[in-house]
């Protein structure tokens, strides 16, 4: 039988996918590229800080919500003002982490990555591991993954059910592609959960049939609701 565990703050209307924002009120949170100005990464975070009730969709579109909130004029102009959010190459989230702890003045996000030589360096084992602790928790994450072509790539994890001993089904919103009408996710990536070399190619991206390696991820840590915008 068909069995997935979704996260807690995700809701799907005829106006699409939505969450409980900043506001306490349902938000638009889904951002396809070309919604926003910004990389992948950016549109990722985005969506997380949506679905971690830190912004509102009108956060991102609408110039006079800054005037009213610190961390909402801090995130407009570090991502979307300006075309700073798009970046050649991309941001590794470890990057995205630092400029979003920056902008809300508390340590609210941390990234974990295979990659040698950055901070939260973790084997491949421990970071499929910490994907699926928090997904258990029902708490988003953010991916991030290589191509074979070297050209990676940045999502959000919302779903996720266990294939076999060595598969795990994560369901994803991936800000590429537009989501299908009353559907709660766009792309599915099967990563191998066993598998502890850190530079293969054994995950796979289904929408874009493509072999990946998921080497970090990004979370945001939850606060009580009076403390979401300290300002």
């Amino acid at each position: 039988m068909f069995t997935a565990k979704f996260i807690k703050n995700i809701f799907l209307d005829v106006k699409g996918i939505r969450a409980i924002g900043r506001s306490g009120k349902m938000s638009r949170v889904f951002a396809k590229q070309g919604d926003l100005d910004g990389s992948c990464t950016i549109y990722c975070l985005m969506m997380m800080l949506i679905f971690h009730h830190k912004l509102d969709w009108e956060d991102l579109i609408d110039g006079e919500r800054a005037k009213d909130c610190e961390f909402v004029s801090r995130i407009q102009h570090e991502f979307l003002l300006g075309f700073k959010g798009v970046c050649s190459g991309g941001y590794r989230l470890q990057e995205i982490s630092e400029k979003a702890n920056k902008c809300f003045g508390s340590k609210i996000c941390e990234a974990y990555t295979t990659v040698p030589g950055t901070p939260n360096t973790v084997n491949r084992e421990l970071l499929h591991r910490l994907i699926r602790v928090n997904l258990d928790c029902r708490q988003p994450v953010m991916l991030g993954y290589s191509r074979q072509s070297e050209v990676g790539h940045a999502l959000v994890a919302v779903a996720y059910r266990r294939e076999a001993k060595n598969r795990l089904r994560l369901f994803c919103l991936d800000p590429a592609h537009g989501v299908p009408f009353m559907q709660l996710w766009n792309t599915v990536i099967d990563i191998d959960y066993l598998n502890a070399d850190d530079d293969d190619y054994t995950d796979t991206n289904y929408y874009d049939e493509e072999k990946i390696c998921v080497n970090s991820f990004l979370v945001i840590e939850d606060f009580p609701v009076e403390s979401y915008c300290p300002f």
